[in-house]
């Protein structure tokens, strides 16, 4: 609970890509993780 406290995520489920919050409040497509991680 801390460590997402400290990400300042209000809703949950949540990802973390190094230290970013990169999707919250839902559960990402496949899709979307591909686009995330291709950053």
């Amino acid at each position: 609970m801390e460590d997402i406290i400290a990400y300042g995520v209000m809703k949950t489920p949540a990802l973390v890509i190094d230290e970013k919050v990169v999707v919250m409040g839902r559960i990402p497509s496949v899709k979307d993780i591909k686009k995330i991680l291709q950053k």
